[in-house]
């Protein structure tokens, strides 16, 4: 199969996951706000005929982050969502 990576159309193979742990990374941050990370990862591509430096083939993914904000009462404006 071939994906658009860097410009250009390469040839890859899709390998399939076979075990996954996609844990949320939690920021405290220094206006009292506390956010929530989780990265989901929904493809992996490895590149034939390329590889890194070292040797390594290349892998590309699909993916998307997911962020929960977690915000102090102090800092929400009254009149949204709801409030």
């Amino acid at each position: 199969m071939k994906i658009k990576y860097g410009g250009e159309e390469i040839e890859v193979d899709l390998v399939d996951v076979v075990e996954a742990k996609e844990p949320w990374a939690e920021y405290k941050l220094s206006d009292g706000t506390k956010l929530k990370v989780r990265f989901v990862l929904g493809a992996v591509y490895r590149a034939k005929d390329k590889y890194t430096e070292g040797g390594d083939p290349v892998y590309i993914t699909r993916s998307q982050n997911i962020v929960v904000a977690i915000v102090p009462d102090e800092l929400r404006k009254e009149g949204q969502n709801g409030d």
